[in-house]
């Protein structure tokens, strides 16, 4: 079968993280071509590719249904989890969206998820709330890595039931930089706290092996740190030199992870 549809750097990865013989639910699907893919490609065995648009919606029929392919994929309007029932599908993809929209729709159907054994993930934003919850929720994490496309970096993640690295494990792994880098602020205490937060934000498993799009996003993380300092320093309010002193402190931590982890810039 040839494959009918291409895609783009972002959703190529999403697919690659995708396990074979997968009955995977898109939701999202937009135009259907992720499922479309993953089927043509012999990943999945079925899929429901459900979006709340009306647009995107009938887009995504019209592209299953010139292909033949009703059978087998499934297109649903509906909002998140809604229109799918418990055990229908075993692996989820979101990408594309919102990560506090991720997790609302995990929230809302609690007897679905509970069948559901992968997620493959593509926030945008709220990437360290991600990870946090579902690891607090008893997700592993599985593996998890950046992609460029027209510019921006996206971050894909993979969480497993079975599969993956705990909390507690990630957190045994986060230690090396804690100590590394936590005592750059002149206050350990301060600097654990501000690199804690970064380090989850970016993700424990991207830090372990850092790649060129991991190095662009942070350093320009930097840069932003950078030119809302400047904006800040517009104003003497004490609220706002407080946090200045934050952000500067914060910048210093972060400088400190780049030589850790690039040690040529």
């Amino acid at each position: 079968m040839a494959v009918s549809v291409n895609l783009g750097p972002r959703l190529q990865r999403v697919a690659a993280f995708v396990p074979e013989g997968s009955r995977l639910g898109d939701i999202g699907t937009d135009h259907a071509y992720l499922p479309i893919f993953l089927w043509e490609n012999h990943k999945i065995i079925k899929a429901v590719a459900v979006d709340v648009h009306e647009g995107p919606y009938r887009s995504a029929c019209s592209a299953i249904a010139s292909r033949g392919l009703q059978p087998v994929i499934d297109v649903r309007y509906g909002d998140g989890l809604k229109p799918i029932q418990a055990g229908e599908v075993d692996t989820l993809t979101l990408a594309g969206m919102g990560g506090n929209t991720m997790l609302e729709i995990f929230a809302a159907r609690p007897a679905v998820m509970s069948q559901v054994n992968e997620l493959i993930l593509q926030p945008q934003g709220a990437e360290g709330k991600v990870r946090l919850t579902l690891l607090q929720g008893g997700w592993r994490m599985k593996r998890e890595e950046y992609v460029a496309e027209e510019g921006r970096i996206y971050g894909v993640m993979h969480f497993s039931r079975r599969e993956g690295y705990t909390l507690e494990e990630l957190q045994c792994k986060m230690q090396k930089w804690l100590d590394q880098v936590g005592a750059v602020s002149g206050d350990s205490q301060l600097g654990e706290s501000i690199l804690s937060q970064w380090i989850w934000e970016w993700g424990p498993l991207a830090l372990e092996d850092p790649g060129e799009e991991l190095k662009m996003l942070i350093l320009e993380q930097i840069q932003t740190l950078r030119r809302t300092i400047q904006e800040m320093q517009k104003s003497s309010r004490e609220k706002v030199q407080k946090r200045i002193q934050e952000y500067t402190t914060s910048i210093k931590v972060v400088e400190e992870l780049v030589k850790c982890l690039f040690p040529s810039v």
